[in-house]
């Protein structure tokens, strides 16, 4: 009884059963029992009678199993972090939530996993992410506090993220508007510009590893598999790195020079997904990296009505085959997907005339009427933007004041020559 009471407590909870559904199937359950029949799991009855479906009680029962994981993680320490949740899981480690003791913070801990501890390549690896996470500084990627060993554990924290990851949005509303994916489009590209302009190839773009926080703010982390210029001694010739479901062609073929054009590969199938509720292709791991190889995913417009054309154009070049028949530079991609979200405001421009100002003319004409998920990371320039703008008038002022003020001397106070 006290698993049914557990499962029918969890299933209330999450808003996916109501307590006159309950009360129907035990009054069902009393009935059985009344009769000489063995007790059944409420579950049973709620699948019988179709007040629940079978993925509603998966569902469920993921949701117990999560708390009795947390409940056993909770109180532990890392280092100086006192574990609250577990939330996450990679590659390379376990992602916690947990609370900074001497700041008294909640941070995001990711702990490398326990089978790698003895590796020394993926101790490196992870070192890597740690290290190349810790230099960055970008309102669009998850920013790295510290960096530390406990025991035999190593360990990173992060800042903790209010929100979800894309993935989970995905797997519960099955695809996302066009208005949301654009917003998150171009806040993910200024952060891979940001990356490239370091020479930082992140090697895993993916719906699990870009999340948005409650104000809309879309943030890429994760960086497990990054590949820098600085950081050469972890990859080696036919290695493969990334998520099968998001890997560029090179990276599925195991080339060693990847450059940022993999991660525009990674970020076209990326938003193929978010704008279709499907990854490019399916099937077996080596059956999907093939046809990143070798095939052309099922065109958007034949999944989704409605996409624009440009926004198909846009996700069909960033998936091109060859590195080469992709976008050059993110200039041009920024560009591109700026002008999508102009249109979708309803302003008609012509093609490849909108530009970062727009962000600007949004913010001075009503930013109120523009989601935060469109600013999102574009706030910063336009901030940077505004303040010069200030320094640039108190100077003109104090210029002008000056002027004034020895226009004023002459006229009043010097004397003529020769008086």
């Amino acid at each position: 009884m006290e698993k049914d009471l557990d499962f029918a407590t969890l299933a209330i909870a999450h808003r996916v059963l109501t307590r006159e559904q309950l009360e129907e199937a035990e009054r069902t359950i009393e009935k059985e029992v009344d009769s000489g029949k063995p007790r059944r799991p409420v579950e049973d009855v709620l699948l019988e009678k179709g007040i629940l479906r079978s993925e509603q009680v998966w569902a469920v029962f993921k949701a117990k199993e999560r708390l009795m994981r947390d409940a056993r993680a909770r109180g532990q320490r890392i280092g100086g972090y006192e574990i609250i949740a577990k939330i996450g899981e990679g590659g390379l480690g376990v992602v916690y939530k947990a609370r900074q003791l001497s700041m008294g913070r909640v941070v995001a801990l990711k702990v490398l996993h326990e089978r790698w501890v003895t590796d020394d390549e993926f101790r490196k690896r992870f070192l890597v992410e740690a290290r190349l996470a810790g230099r960055l500084s970008h309102p669009n990627l998850i920013q790295v506090i510290d960096v530390g060993r406990y025991r035999n554990t190593l360990y990173f924290s992060m800042e903790f993220v209010d929100g979800e990851p894309v993935d989970a949005t995905l797997d519960r509303e099955g695809r996302m508007d066009l208005r949301s994916t654009v917003a998150i489009a171009i806040q993910m590209a200024g952060a891979l510009e940001y990356l490239h302009q370091r020479r930082i190839v992140h090697r895993d773009v993916k719906p699990g590893n870009i999340m948005v926080t409650r104000s809309g703010i879309a943030k890429l982390g994760d960086f497990g598999f990054v590949k820098s210029s600085l950081e050469s001694v972890l990859s080696t010739e036919g290695e493969v790195l990334g998520t099968p479901d998001y890997i560029s062609p090179e990276a599925a073929k195991g080339e060693k020079n990847l450059d940022f054009r993999s991660d525009l590969y990674s970020f076209g199938a990326t938003l193929y997904h978010m704008l279709s509720g499907s990854p490019p292709f399916g099937g077996s791991v080596s059956d999907v990296m093939e046809q990143h190889i070798k095939s052309e995913p099922r065109p958007l417009a034949s999944l989704v009505k409605g996409i624009p054309g440009r926004v198909i154009d846009i996700v069909d070049k960033l998936m091109r085959k060859k590195p080469e028949d992709r976008f050059q530079n993110f200039s041009e991609l920024i560009a591109e997907l700026e002008a999508v979200r102009v249109a979708a405001k309803g302003e008609n421009l012509p093609a490849g005339t909108a530009t970062r100002t727009s962000i600007a003319r949004d913010a001075k004409d009503g930013a109120a009427a523009v989601p935060a998920a469109l600013r999102g990371g574009e706030e910063f320039e336009l901030r940077k933007t505004i303040s010069r703008l200030k320094t640039a008038a108190i100077w003109l002022g104090a210029g002008l004041a000056a002027a004034i003020a020895v226009i004023v001397y002459l006229v009043f106070f010097q004397k003529p020559p020769g008086s």
